[in-house]
């Protein structure tokens, strides 16, 4: 007798030998959780932990992990990233002047994106150049503004090289650089970012420098 396909409600991840669904509503929730391994999830515990490092990394947090005592579970808690604290700490202050200045990054992120699509060419497979349409950073910005979650966002994309920064530097398009609105001192938003995120756009730029100037 053939055995039936079954349809899960989602793909499992990585590590994950089930098709258990997690509570991530609950666990991310800034609480410190206790999980136990055949209770709570099957996957082996270090498996465990690297899914609950990606689940944080896909919210923009921060996870904090530690092995139980007898190994078999893990405590942890999340965190929200330092651009996150920095917009909540800003909005409780100055909520209007907070908003005008995420919207001023949206604003600048659609610019960037806009610009390159009509002045940045990239090479094809037939050694031909076609248009840069950079639909996947469009898409990333766009769900992360409605979400009220731009500048942690653009934080994760400026924290190491992308595809895109390395078509601008291609182009010499130093000006369409995120990092280069991030490290700018006189955007309204330079201070919703945190001093690591500046360290990273300011690494990226230097990197850059290094190798046109090398």
């Amino acid at each position: 007798m053939a055995l039936m396909a079954k349809r899960l409600e989602q793909f499992p991840d990585a590590g994950q030998a089930t098709s258990r669904r997690y509570p991530w509503s609950e666990w991310t929730d800034g609480g410190v959780w206790e999980i136990r391994r055949g209770e709570d999830y099957d996957a082996a515990t270090e498996n465990m932990r690297v899914n609950l490092h990606m689940k944080a990394k896909s919210l923009g947090q921060k996870v904090k992990t530690k092995k139980v005592i007898d190994g078999a579970g893990l405590v942890f808690q999340f965190l929200d990233s330092e651009e996150t604290e920095a917009v909540r700490m800003s909005e409780e202050r100055e909520p209007e002047a907070t908003r005008a200045a995420v919207d001023a990054l949206y604003e600048d992120a659609c610019y960037i994106y806009e610009t390159a699509r009509r002045e940045v060419t990239i090479p094809r497979k037939d050694g031909t150049r076609q248009k840069y349409a950079a639909i996947r950073f469009k898409r990333q910005i766009d769900a992360a503004y409605a979400a009220d979650r731009l500048v942690p966002a653009v934080a994760k994309i400026v924290s190491k090289p992308t595809v895109g920064l390395g078509h601008l530097e291609a182009e010499g398009r130093e000006d369409l650089m995120l990092e280069t609105f991030v490290v700018n001192r006189e955007k309204s938003y330079h201070g919703l970012f945190s001093p690591r995120t500046v360290a990273a756009a300011k690494e990226r730029l230097r990197e850059y420098h290094e190798r046109r100037d090398g």
